[in-house]
């Protein structure tokens, strides 16, 4: 199956199986999610993109060993992507000691992502990161958030839900 989404059909949310597994194919669908948006030179980098997806996830299933949710959105000028767990916890980005096998993921995305953040939700936390094109400016344009929902730090809920019940 060729997933095939236009900027009309986002935000486009699934479900990911509780299972390290489950991790790969929801890597790949992010991926291929974004690519089938055909971006051009608005287009972030896929490679950043899958990096920071497969951070989110592996954290999200490891840490609550319960589904979770992932959300793929277009701000206007950024990929966004929201990954929704159980896990009531604060995320924070840290730099893990050099002999620590663990740990860098967070810290990865703060590094690659154009801005990135957490917000709590009633059963856990939406964690989530923005991607921008290459060549964007981000100093020069001051414009961190320019969509609503990104202001406001809110998942789109319908899009969530649908994607937990189905």
């Amino acid at each position: 199956m060729t997933l095939r989404l236009t900027l009309r059909k986002l935000p486009y949310a699934f479900k990911v199986a509780a299972d390290a597994q489950a991790v790969g194919p929801a890597r790949r669908l992010v991926r291929e999610a974004v690519e089938s948006l055909d971006l051009g030179q608005q287009a972030p980098s896929l490679d950043d993109l899958e990096l920071l997806a497969t951070e989110l996830v592996t954290n999200a299933v490891v840490h609550t060993m319960a589904p979770c949710v992932v959300c793929i959105r277009w701000t206007g000028r950024r990929i966004r992507v929201e990954v929704t767990d159980t896990d009531t916890r604060d995320v924070e980005a840290r730099v893990p000691p050099a002999n620590d096998e663990h740990g860098r993921g967070l810290f990865l995305v703060d590094v690659l992502a154009a801005d990135w953040g957490s917000y709590r939700e009633p059963a856990g936390k939406t964690t989530w990161f923005e991607l921008a094109a290459p060549s964007e400016d981000l100093l020069a344009s001051g414009a961190a958030h320019p969509s609503a929902d990104c202001r406001e730090g809110r998942a789109d809920r319908g899009a969530v839900e649908a994607a937990y019940s189905g």
